[in-house]
C-alpha cells in the first residue's frame, strides 16, 4: 500500500458507520439555527458510534503484562514528547469549552473529547513505566517541569477553532499511526505498545471526522467566510503546546528525523488531503488566495477523484455490451418476404 493510500485509509477509518450527508441550506431558518441543529445531530451520532463500537478501557483493553523494554531511547523520547503534549488537556478542554459553550452540540462533544483524550496521556505514561523505561519518580519530575506553562487558544472564533482542531486531530492521529509503523519496522515494539497506539489513533481519527463534518456544515451554509477562515488557520497553524514543552526544538527534530511528523509531511499529508476532502472548487481556492500551483494540484486531484467516484457508480452500465433486441413478429414477417 502506497503512502497516499495509507493516508486515505486512515482518514476513512473515522467515518466508518457514519457516511457523509449533504447539508442543504434552508431559507426558513437562520444559518446559526441550522448550524446548531446540525452540530447536535452530529454529536448524537458520534456518541452512539463511540458507545457501540469504539469505547476502550485503559486497565483491561491494553495487555500491560506484555510491555517490554526493548524500545530504543529515541522511541521512548518520542512517546514522552507525545505524553507531554497530551498533558495540557485541562487547558485544551477549558479554553475551547469557554469559547463554544453556547453551542449545545459542540459543548457536549468537547466534554466527551476531554474524557477520551484523558485516556491517551494515561496510556502513554503507563507504558513508559510498565516497560521499565521510566520510573514513577521520573515521570512526576517531568510533569512538574510542565506545570508553569499554560496553553492559550491559537484562534479567536468558534469557526476558526473547529478548522484548527480538524487539522490538528488529523495530524495527531497520523503521528500515532506513523509511530506505530516505525516501531514495527525497527522491531522495537511489544503487544502492549501496539495496542495502545491503535486505540489512540482510532480515537483521533473519530475526532477528526467530527470536526471535518462541522467544517463541511459551515462550508454548506457560509462557504465564503469558511474558506477565508480555513486559509487563515492553515497560514498560521502550529501543533499545540510545542512552545511550552522544555527542549521541544530537540524533541521536534527527533520526531521529524524519524519520519513521524514535520513541515514537509504537514503540507503533503495534512494540508492537501484536507483541502481535497472539503471539495473546495478551483474558483473558491483562487478567491481564498492560495498559491496557484497548490490550487491546480488540489483541484486536479479532487476533480479526478470525483470523476472516478462517478464512474464507480455505473461500472456494469459502462462495461456490459448492448443486448440485442429480439425482432417482433411483424419484423420477422417482413424479413422473410
Amino acid at each position: 500500500m502506497s503512502e497516499e493510500q495509507q493516508i486515505a485509509d486512515y482518514c476513512e477509518k473515522g467515518r466508518a458507520h457514519w457516511p457523509d450527508e449533504p447539508v442543504t441550506p434552508l431559507k426558513s431558518a437562520s444559518v446559526q439555527c441550522q448550524m446548531e441543529e446540525t452540530f447536535y445531530e452530529h454529536y448524537l451520532r458520534y456518541f452512539q458510534n463511540a458507545e457501540e463500537k469504539r469505547r476502550w478501557n485503559v486497565d483491561t483493553d491494553i495487555p500491560w503484562a506484555a510491555a517490554e523494554g526493548n524500545a530504543s531511547e529515541l522511541i521512548v523520547s518520542i512517546i514522552e514528547s507525545f505524553c507531554a503534549v497530551e498533558s495540557f488537556l485541562p487547558d485544551y478542554t477549558s479554553k475551547i469549552m469557554a469559547l463554544i459553550r453556547k453551542s449545545k452540540g459542540r459543548a457536549l462533544f468537547q466534554a466527551n473529547w476531554g474524557y477520551e483524550e484523558s485516556k491517551h496521556s494515561l496510556a502513554l505514561e503507563r507504558w513508559l513505566i510498565a516497560s521499565g523505561k521510566r520510573t514513577e519518580d521520573e515521570m512526576e519530575d517531568f510533569e512538574r517541569s510542565l506545570l508553569g506553562a499554560e496553553w492559550k487558544l491559537p484562534f479567536e472564533t468558534p469557526r476558526q477553532m473547529i478548522c484548527y482542531t480538524m487539522i490538528q486531530e488529523l495530524a495527531t492521529g497520523l503521528n500515532y499511526t506513523n509511530l506505530r509503523k516505525l516501531v514495527h519496522e525497527n522491531g522495537e515494539g511489544d503487544p502492549c505498545l501496539d495496542k495502545a497506539l491503535r486505540w489512540l489513533s482510532s480515537d483521533e481519527s473519530a475526532h477528526y471526522n467530527f470536526f471535518r463534518k462541522g467544517v463541511k456544515t459551515y462550508m454548506a451554509l457560509d462557504p465564503e467566510g469558511t474558506i477565508a477562515d480555513i486559509k487563515y488557520v492553515f497560514d498560521n497553524f502550529a501543533m499545540p503546546a510545542h512552545a511550552l514543552i522544555p527542549e521541544w526544538e530537540k524533541r521536534g527534530a527527533e520526531i521529524e528525523a524519524s519520519g513521524i511528523y514535520g513541515p514537509k509531511m504537514y503540507l503533503a499529508k495534512i494540508r492537501k488531503p484536507v483541502l481535497e476532502d472539503l471539495n473546495i472548487s478551483r474558483t473558491q481556492l483562487k478567491e481564498a488566495g492560495l498559491p496557484s500551483h497548490e490550487i491546480d494540484e488540489v483541484a486536479d486531484r479532487a476533480e479526478t477523484k470525483a470523476e472516478q467516484a462517478k464512474q464507480a457508480l455505473y461500472p456494469r452500465i459502462t462495461s456490459l455490451p448492448a443486448i440485442p433486441v429480439a425482432a417482433s413478429r411483424v419484423q420477422k414477417r417482413l424479413l422473410t418476404i
